[in-house]
Formats: structure tokens, sequence, C-alpha cells
């Protein structure tokens, strides 16, 4: 298989994956061969610095085209065209990239600068259900593992009441931190999740309709659709985006997934303390 065929399959299982847990997210796929020569994939989003959603795994031998460098991330942060994010954190690192494949639609002169093989528009390339990245599997990693592995660990091996404590500690600390007040329907539905109690079904859907909504404004934010740097827009899109990882954190209780709770709080800015155990 091609370099650009094994990022165009990567990227089209991932877009099948999200395709309904997070529709309108892009992804991108660059392939670089370092000196061992062995093609090694970069992935990436279009949200925040890599951003990942809930009941998406990545393989763990792709490396995330994020999180190695702070201004790195800081500077393309939601950047509208996934698949440039990816080929700048490829050539930050020093390598030289063979193939990109992204579901971004528009053509980029900065991507065909640096290969001929270059897809773009890639599509789903099958149902969500039958995606190996909406399953995790042994060779796939959790969202958390990827960028916070110990404490996923931790999580994974307490039990439930303690898994439970920890992520009311970050969603108290998510929602009633530093920042803008949230809504005063996602503030009482984070005082019933911290006191242990459960929100109503239409407090549920009222919070889940709140952050659609929410997340389709941080998304009209997105910074580098004209393919020029605005920092304005790319503070509005920073607010944006914090706010819709706070409802996350909360929405992520209805499935049951502490390590999803902790997930989005950590995207939304809560430093994560270690577990203690019980």
């Amino acid at each position: 298989m091609s370099d650009l065929e094994l990022a165009r399959v990567a990227v089209a299982d991932l877009a099948a994956a999200s395709s309904v847990v997070y529709p309108g997210l892009e992804w991108a796929v660059c392939v670089s061969r370092g000196s061992s020569g062995l093609p090694e994939l970069w992935v990436t989003s279009n949200e925040g610095a890599g951003y990942i959603p809930a009941g998406v795994y990545i393989r763990r031998v792709m490396p995330l085209a994020a999180r190695f460098d702070e201004d790195f991330d800081a500077r393309w942060f939601g950047w509208f065209n996934p698949a440039e994010t990816a080929l700048r954190a490829v050539r930050a690192r020093g390598d030289a990239v063979s193939a990109i494949a992204t579901t971004w639609a528009q053509e980029s002169i900065f991507l065909n600068e640096a290969t001929p093989d270059v897809a773009i528009a890639v599509a789903p390339s099958s149902a969500p259900g039958d995606a190996e990245a909406a399953q995790l599997l042994n060779s796939r990693s959790h969202r958390l593992e990827t960028v916070a592995p110990g404490i996923y660990q931790s999580l994974e091996r307490a039990d439930q009441d303690a898994a439970e404590a920890y992520a009311r500690q970050m969603t108290q600390a998510a929602v009633f931190g530093p920042g803008p007040e949230l809504s005063s329907l996602a503030q009482s539905v984070a005082r019933a999740l911290i006191s242990s109690r459960w929100p109503s079904a239409d407090e549920w859907a009222a919070l889940r309709s709140e952050y659609d909504m929410e997340r389709l404004m941080a998304g009209s934010q997105r910074p580098g659709l004209t393919g020029m740097e605005e920092p304005a827009q790319l503070v509005a899109y920073v607010k944006d985006f914090v706010h819709c990882r706070r409802l996350e954190t909360l929405l992520c209780w209805e499935a049951n997934s502490p390590a999803d709770v902790v997930y989005a709080a950590a995207m939304a800015g809560v430093s994560l303390n270690p577990m203690v155990p019980a």
C-alpha cells in the first residue's frame, strides 16, 4: 500500500467514526519517513489542538500532530484545514512529508508544494458503527490516554466510586473555576452531578441542545478559512472552544464515562491532578 493510500484509509476511517458523534469535524493524516524508513502517520483534527471526540479512538502507532510544542499549538489552534496543521507539525519536528490525506475539501497550494501525493475531500469509508476507529481495541488509545496516559491508567485501575469521585473534582473545576459563568442550566446540572444526583431527562436534553448550538458557533469561528492568520478570530475561537469543552465535561456524565469527563475538562484548561489511591 502506498503512503498516500495509508493516509487515505486512516482518514476515511476516522471520518466514519466521528460522522455522527461530531458532525462537521475535519481530519488529516500526514505520512513521514524518518531515519528508519518506515512510514509514520501523524493525525490531527481541525478542532482545538488535535481534539478527539468521545467515541473515536486513535491507533497507538499514530502520533498526534499536536501537543509537542505549546507555541505551535497556540498559533495553529483550530486551523480550518487540518492537513496544513499536520504538515506544519511534521516539518517543525524536522521530518519530510511523503503523502497527505484529509477530509477537508478545498485545494491548498501549501500542501501541493510539499508533496504531489495529496488527497482531499476524503469521504467516510463506512457507517459510523463499522469504523475501526469507533472501537476501543488494544491497538487504539482512549482520547484521555493521548494527553494524560498516567491519569487514564489510574482511572482504569480504580473502582467506579473512586473514578467518579475524581471526575466530580474535575467537573467542579471545569464549571466553577476561572472563566465566564455558564448558563443557569449548566450550573444546575453541574451541582447535581457534583452532589452525586442525576439530572432529569429534560435537563439532559436541554443541555445537549445548548451544547450543539455552541459547538456550531465555535466551528464558525475557526481561524484560517482565508489562509491568513487572524489573531482576533483566534482569540474568539479559543474562547468558544473552551466554553464547549466545559459543557462537554457535563454531557460526558450521561454516557457514564469518567475518562471522557476528565478529557473534556482537560481540554477546557483544567489541570489534571494525580489520582490519590483510595
